[in-house]
């Protein structure tokens, strides 16, 4: 009872951009009277914003596999929705068209056949990729033979046509990783309360007994062991290194013994865990 009054009076200030030192101040009274100290790091959804919208698109040249498609996927988002998200669905017998549109306003998630006549699948993902680095790419073929070659690209899951049970765990599997997207990690340091937008963090550095947490414009401190906080981080963060947790959606590249990060920052890889970071990147996309 106490924790989720604390949690409903954190979005009614972030809600209403209070400053982060009355936040601090408030923080303190409450989680000092509710004697919920304990609780903290913590990850929260972020409720700030009354309606998070999701555009999902899909593109099939089939037009009858493209319907059954839309209709079998938004029975499951129904199903599985517990975000309670806005859901728009947009279909397209082109992918041509399907870049057009995504250029002038980014989707959130792609279902794609990977055999069409104006131009590969694959190619497609890749290019959606460019105008949105969080996109979350579905293949859905009847061509087995793809598997191979679409670990090369930015894949989220490849399922194949009429495989229900593929296509549900991959959309409950999307909706919690889209939920990332609006969620904050809060924790306390030196008497301070931080919120940070998870899919702001590129990357984590321990420090000694600190961590250094890498944003896209900004650098935070946590006394935490870095063993301790991979385990408060969702799956879609890594550890890479024995000093190193890495955001998997922040990844550009991966050589031998580094990974280079979509702002072009490179940070070590160690033997210890290049076979999961590989395992989980080429999973995960």
């Amino acid at each position: 009872m106490h924790w989720n009054l604390f949690l409903i009076i954190y979005n009614i200030l972030v809600a209403l951009n209070v400053e982060n030192s009355i936040i601090t101040f408030c923080f303190d009274i409450i989680s000092n009277k509710l004697q919920i100290n304990n609780k903290f790091p913590f990850i929260i959804f972020d409720k700030s914003s009354n309606n998070i919208n999701m555009n999902i698109a899909f593109c099939d040249d089939e037009k009858v596999t493209l319907e059954n498609l839309i209709k079998l996927t938004k029975n499951i988002v129904a199903k599985y929705d517990n975000y309670n998200f806005e859901f728009n669905f947009f279909a397209y017998i082109s992918p041509l068209e399907l870049l057009e549109a995504h250029s002038k306003c980014p989707f959130d998630a792609v279902f794609l056949d990977i055999d069409m006549p104006e131009i590969n699948g694959l190619n497609v993902g890749d290019k959606l990729y460019t105008k949105n680095e969080s996109i979350i790419i579905f293949y859905v073929t009847n061509y087995t033979e793809f598997i191979g070659e679409s670990i090369k690209h930015r894949v989220y899951r490849f399922i194949k046509k009429g495989d229900e049970k593929a296509l549900t765990e991959g959309i409950q599997a999307m909706l919690e990783d889209f939920a990332t997207l609006h969620q904050r990690y809060v924790y306390k340091y030196k008497g301070q309360y931080y919120s940070i937008v998870l899919n702001r963090i590129f990357y984590c550095e321990s420090k000694g007994h600190n961590i250094k947490i890498v944003t896209d414009n900004d650098i935070f401190t946590q006394r935490i062991l870095i063993k301790n906080l991979i385990k408060e981080l969702p799956p879609v963060f890594c550890r890479c290194h024995s000093g190193y947790i890495v955001n998997l959606r922040k990844i550009r590249d991966i050589e031998r013994n580094k990974i280079t990060l979509i702002n072009g920052v490179e940070i070590p890889m160690s033997a210890k865990y290049s076979t999961e970071v590989i395992i989980k990147f080429t999973t995960y996309f």
